[in-house]
């Protein structure tokens, strides 16, 4: 009899729940899936526990008060899921992130043991590059909201069973935050990734995959890229629009000199075409904790340039399938101009195809099975 195992989350698209998606695809025990309404199910039979967060859609004099009565909702709802999770009689929880608090409340309740993957700490609390996300003018009047958000993560993190995550990095930074060892799982590219088309004779593209927030580093690649020899254009892919980010990096592709194509949402079969038809995939984020987007683009025959921090330097083997960099525009330039030479380009190419493809979805969701095992056979 195949152990029963429910998986938590509150995840939209993007590179955590894309992780979970795949995972769960590989999985041969019997899952049930729970998330909040905030997140985007995986599956269609998912159980989803209502939430309604009221203050991101009013105006900023009546949010303060909202933000409080949207986290008394937020830990209501997670509490409501602790009671599916019970009635579901799962054997074990895998829990994910919370979009909103990180590691999920619904642990601090009593729930089965747990696994949680936690794909990075809550930045905003523990990275000086987190903080200037928080309008200072407001630090007086959110601080409680702020410290009990803390709290809130760290009591969860604290109280699951066992932890995982996806690169020593982050591992790192886990046992400094939290002050508790997880295991690294490595993850994979999707099987719609690895039919891609490859070309010998590259597109004349950059390409930038990542969500459109300032830290992916899309303002970055532009920069980088109006400092080098060709100027290729720039094609940045985004999981989902944001219309004042769209606006600014615009402004700034003309104001740089270069031709920027954005697409937002396309299928893996598109993305699949845009790796293999890059001269290279650029992934400049700030402390990335992995970076799905690199390995993928590896698969796909295209190679990489890194920013040399977080967990981006595992995903490369460095001057072969692709090169690291300081998040600086003149030394990402001469990275992109060692790409112009036919012969380092096509060599890094293979190398990039055959390293990318080591990263195996069905491995990585055998490991998240043996760990939840051991969880479920400690605790008996």
């Amino acid at each position: 009899m195949r152990m029963r195992v429910t998986v938590v989350h509150n995840l939209k698209e993007g590179g955590a729940r894309r992780r979970l998606s795949n995972q769960m695809a590989y999985m041969t025990y019997d899952i049930v899936e729970v998330c909040l309404e905030t997140a985007t199910p995986i599956r269609s039979d998912a159980t989803v526990v209502p939430l309604r967060q009221r203050a991101p859609s009013r105006s900023r004099l009546v949010r303060p008060p909202l933000r409080y009565l949207d986290l008394a909702t937020l830990v209501h709802a997670w509490h409501r899921a602790a009671d599916t999770i019970r009635s579901s009689c799962a054997e074990v929880v895998y829990l994910n992130p919370c979009r909103y608090l990180q590691a999920p409340p619904v642990v601090i309740g009593r729930i089965p043991p747990s696994l949680y993957f936690c794909d990075e700490t809550r930045r905003v609390d523990n990275e000086t590059t987190g903080q200037p996300s928080r309008n200072q003018s407001t630090a007086t009047m959110y601080g409680p909201l702020y410290a009990a958000q803390r709290n809130l993560d760290r009591r969860a993190t604290s109280r699951a069973s066992r932890l995982a995550t996806n690169s020593r990095y982050t591992a790192s930074e886990i046992a400094r935050v939290y002050h508790r060892g997880a295991e690294v799982v490595t993850l994979g590219v999707a099987e719609s990734l690895l039919s891609a088309r490859r070309d010998e004779h590259s597109g004349p593209h950059l390409l930038s995959v990542g969500a459109l927030v300032r830290g992916k580093g899309h303002d970055l690649a532009l920069r980088s890229v109006a400092m080098t020899s060709r100027r290729r254009p720039v094609i940045i892919v985004a999981p989902r629009p944001d219309p004042v980010e769209e606006a600014r990096l615009c402004a700034l592709a003309t104001e740089v000199g270069v031709d920027l194509d954005l697409r937002i949402a396309i299928s893996d079969i598109e993305l699949a075409e845009l790796y293999g038809t890059a001269q290279a995939t650029l992934y400049l984020a700030q402390r990335e904790p992995l970076g799905l987007a690199s390995l993928e683009a590896q698969a796909c025959g295209s190679p990489v340039i890194v920013a040399d921090e977080g967990g981006l330097p595992e995903t490369i083997i460095d001057g072969i399938t692709g090169w690291k960099a300081p998040r600086d525009p003149a030394m990402i330039a001469k990275a992109i101009d060692l790409l112009e030479d036919t012969g380092i380009r096509d060599a890094a190419s293979v190398a990039a195809a055959a390293h990318g493809r080591q990263w195996s979805w069905p491995a990585s969701a055998k490991a998240i099975e043996r760990l939840l095992g051991e969880v479920y056979a400690t605790a008996r």
